[in-house]
């Protein structure tokens, strides 16, 4: 009876071992479920990041658009100040304050002069009336953050092409700008860039080669 016993439950046990593990068949189930799902989840994610630096592309533009109309308005120079490194921009404007000039060295004379009254210069320059830029007042003068993940790659202006340190998009007090291409590029290796058209008076953004 004992023996019987035993084997009954070696057997019990098999059959228990047997149902706790995984046929071939739902592996491969499981496998096909988890393909599917990531050939769904993949291209909605790279469309998740495409929509984020269309986004910042399209952010920028607006800060563009406006810099270059309230320049027309105004007739005083704006520009975007952009840091290629930190990934940041701002709007700023050729304000109310006087560029800093620096004072002339006091000449150094081997002989004693005093003119009279008559004849006294002055040696102070003139008063300067080239004004220097500062930030646009207002919540379009803040400072902007690119989206996570989004960076500026390089610019092309006419001064030349950099991937670091600071750039300028100027606009005249007429409205007036030179041609510039601002790239942007997030992880996936995409990029997008941003065309200044200087006689269409416009930006446009190729999300194709350029």
């Amino acid at each position: 009876m004992g023996r019987r016993r035993r084997g009954k439950l070696r057997a019990d046990a098999h059959r228990a071992w047997d149902r706790a593990g995984f046929t071939l068949l739902e592996i491969l189930a499981v496998l096909l479920i988890g393909g599917l799902l990531m050939s769904i989840m993949l291209p909605n994610f790279g469309a998740v990041q495409t929509h984020k630096l269309r986004n910042s592309a399209e952010q920028i533009v607006e800060r563009i658009d406006f810099g270059r109309q309230r320049a027309v308005m105004t007739g005083v120079p704006h520009r975007l100040a952009i840091d290629l490194d930190a990934g940041t921009y701002r709007l700023e404007w050729q304000g109310d304050r006087p560029a800093e000039q620096k004072k002339p060295a006091k000449p150094d004379l081997e002989f004693e002069f005093e003119p009279d009254a008559e004849t006294q210069l002055s040696l102070a320059p003139p008063p300067s009336t080239e004004r220097s830029f500062e930030t646009l007042q207002g919540p379009l003068g803040k400072l902007e953050t690119l989206g996570r993940g989004i960076e500026f790659a390089w610019i092309e202006t006419p001064g030349g092409e950099t991937d670091f340190g600071e750039a300028h998009i100027t606009f005249e007090g007429d409205g007036t700008s030179s041609y510039t291409l601002l790239v942007l590029d997030e992880p996936g290796g995409r990029e997008l860039a941003l065309e200044i058209l200087p006689l269409a008076e416009m930006v446009r953004i190729l999300d194709e080669e350029f």
